[in-house]
């Protein structure tokens, strides 16, 4: 009987073990995606394609985003707001990466956008700020990392890493004016009419 039982205990942990491995090699497998980089706005033309690229797991999602960077003064710059002054034409100018994460895209206004935005909505959006660069060179790199249940800038945190609609944002800041250090590479500016856009639907 002792034999039996010994034998029970040791399959018993043999399969709890296996089950551990199984479940930890879930959390740490990674789906990723790519996509192209569109703008300004989002109907805007196409900039790099698959300049976006998104990795998930169940711990959360890195985000790497490469365009051609803008020259200064070819393109629309926000208008100031609360955090900061309006942006003007110079060199290096300055470059802000966002990610808007919509935990419950089925329930998005559809498409998800702004409106979707909030801890209290229905699709549960929130808002990221990924990394924010001053830029000279001819290409535009951000990259950043946003961890499950992480406070956002904004809003729900991620909730769905593998599900989510991410939406990744740069929004330009213009010309690098060194009295706005870190607000310049940390603070949004503009709206959606501004920004370049890459898209990933679950």
């Amino acid at each position: 009987m002792k034999s039996i039982k010994t034998t029970l205990l040791a399959v018993a942990a043999v399969v709890l073990a296996a089950t551990a491995v199984v479940a930890a090699a879930g959390a740490a497998s990674v789906d990723k995606q790519t996509e192209d980089v569109m703008g300004q706005g989002p109907g805007g033309p196409l900039v790099a394609e698959e300049g976006a690229r998104l990795q998930r797991s169940d711990n959360g999602i890195s985000v790497k985003l490469r365009m051609p960077t803008p020259e200064p003064g070819s393109y629309a710059y926000p208008p100031g707001n609360a955090f900061l002054p309006a942006a003007v034409p110079g060199s290096p100018e300055a470059y802000t990466l966002w990610v808007f994460v919509f935990n419950y895209p089925a329930l998005c206004t559809m498409p998800c956008d702004l409106d979707d935005i909030g801890a209290a909505t229905p699709a549960r959006g929130g808002v990221y700020n990924a990394a924010g660069h001053v830029v000279a060179g001819s290409t535009l790199s951000l990259e950043g990392h946003v961890s499950a249940g992480s406070a956002p800038f904004a809003a729900s945190p991620l909730l769905e890493p593998r599900t989510a609609d991410i939406h990744l944002a740069v929004a330009p800041h213009g010309k690098l004016v060194p009295e706005l250090l870190p607000d310049q590479i940390t603070k949004p500016i503009g709206d959606p009419s501004f920004w370049w856009f890459a898209i990933f639907e679950a």
